[in-house]
């Protein structure tokens, strides 16, 4: 999908997907960095300041008027961990220049968003405090938030207990004690570790004067002394000696438990097709064996939905029930993985399920951060597949190689949250 790679500087690459779909171009900055208690905070809380202000525009109102004046341009910030990395920064959504004969559109927002990654506003030397201040206590709220909402405090219980030992047992956000202690003066290290440090991916989707783009971003680096670290996945984990059962209790009306399998497949085996249409058969879809048979026929769960990863060879269950039917909702998900590993797919499951995957590889053509995550998350793992070559190994599946990635598949963890007076 990339039609041109440029080599900015070391380890910057800037990737081109050019397409004439769109009435926008789409562009992403992503430092890529280790997943660690000891960085993970402040490479969450980094982007957060840096939309705040640049010595240009220095508050968030006179950012603002810049970008509706550039036609009401989009700037907004990501946050994610794949496996044991964690990858961060800005992206942004822009007119193209053909909907607008005033002003160079594509190339003033380009320099605004270099602007603020490579010219920040600062306050003697470091990031100012009452920046840094408000954007801790934004990045507070979305910890408190995540831990509020049940679901996925219990997903990530889950995968903490896990994970014990493991990179991806760390919180994208970090933890609120460690994110309470930074300072201007220290984000503003973590800040020029990351610009000198971290390898760096950034994606341009559309149509637009790229070369030129290209110059801009080589003349940012001309005066930094960049020393990229190497990045690797941990090694994927796949035996499990024994099945961990975690029991949490809390004051909640509606119990969540939480499986958490390893699949024993990883990114190396280039399997992506397969495990994913494994998933929306086993409780990926609203027509998958979760949904209709645990949550439909049995009426176990108020929800149950499996997700899988192919970076950390994960996959997990997270399901919404009562207190007092932990043992047969636990029991009826593993039967259903059991069915499979039997090779009982039904034909109208199978071609329902090749269905989904495949126009759901489709659509990532009609967004632009569709194609460029498609293309960026795979490159992390050495995959080049096109989604429309995916459809096809899709097309060829057959119900045995889905048999084969179930019966690799085993329990590891138990988790269950449940109210703190229940004694059933």
């Amino acid at each position: 999908m990339v039609d041109c790679i440029y080599e900015i500087a070391n380890g910057v690459h800037l990737n081109y997907i050019e397409t004439k779909k769109f009435k926008t171009n789409y562009v992403s900055f992503n430092f890529i960095a280790p997943l660690s208690e000891k960085t993970v905070h402040y490479n969450a809380l980094l982007p957060l300041v840096l939309t705040r202000g640049t010595s240009k525009y220095p508050t968030q109102m006179e950012l603002s008027k810049r970008l509706q004046y550039l036609y009401s341009a989009d700037v907004g910030v990501s946050n994610n961990k794949y496996g044991s990395c964690q990858v961060f920064g800005l992206k942004a959504n822009m007119l193209n220049n053909r909907f607008a004969n005033d002003i160079d559109i594509n190339q003033e927002t380009i320099k605004l968003i270099c602007d603020m990654i490579f010219d920040p506003y600062l306050e003697n030397g470091v990031f100012s405090k009452a920046y840094v201040k408000g954007e801790k206590q934004t990045l507070i709220d979305g910890i408190e938030a995540q831990i509020n909402n049940k679901g996925s405090y219990a997903f990530d219980r889950m995968i903490s207990e896990m994970c014990k030992g493991e990179a991806f047992s760390i919180p994208r956000l970090g933890r609120l004690e460690n994110v309470k202690r930074i300072t201007s003066k220290s984000l503003y290290g973590a800040y020029k570790r990351a610009i000198e440090q971290y390898p760096i991916e950034i994606y341009v989707v559309g149509d637009c004067d790229i070369e030129t783009f290209a110059n801009e971003l080589k003349s940012r680096f001309v005066d930094i002394k960049r020393k990229p670290i190497d990045i690797s996945f941990e090694p994927i984990k796949e035996n499990v000696e024994s099945v961990k059962q975690i029991v949490d209790y809390e004051k909640v009306k509606q119990g969540k438990l939480v499986l958490g399998f390893r699949t024993g497949y990883n990114y190396t085996e280039n399997k992506y097709h397969l495990i994913q249409l494994f998933n929306e058969i086993y409780g990926g879809s609203p027509t998958s064996k979760l949904f209709m048979n645990v949550r439909e026929k049995m009426s176990l769960c108020y929800t149950c939905r499996s997700t899988v990863s192919q970076v950390t060879g994960m996959m997990g269950v997270n399901s919404g029930i009562e207190f007092d039917k932990k043992e047969i909702a636990e029991k009826a998900i593993i039967d259903q993985l059991e069915d499979i590993k039997k090779g009982n797919i039904t034909k109208e499951e199978f071609e329902s399920a090749k269905k989904s995957i495949i126009n759901g590889y489709k659509s990532i053509y009609d967004s632009q951060s569709a194609m460029a995550n498609w293309v960026f998350y795979r490159s992390l793992c050495g995959i080049s597949t096109t989604p429309l070559e995916e459809c096809e190994k899709i097309e060829k599946t057959t119900i045995a190689q889905i048999q084969e990635i179930a019966n690799r598949i085993k329990l590891d963890t138990v988790y269950f949250l449940r109210g703190e007076d229940s004694n059933d």
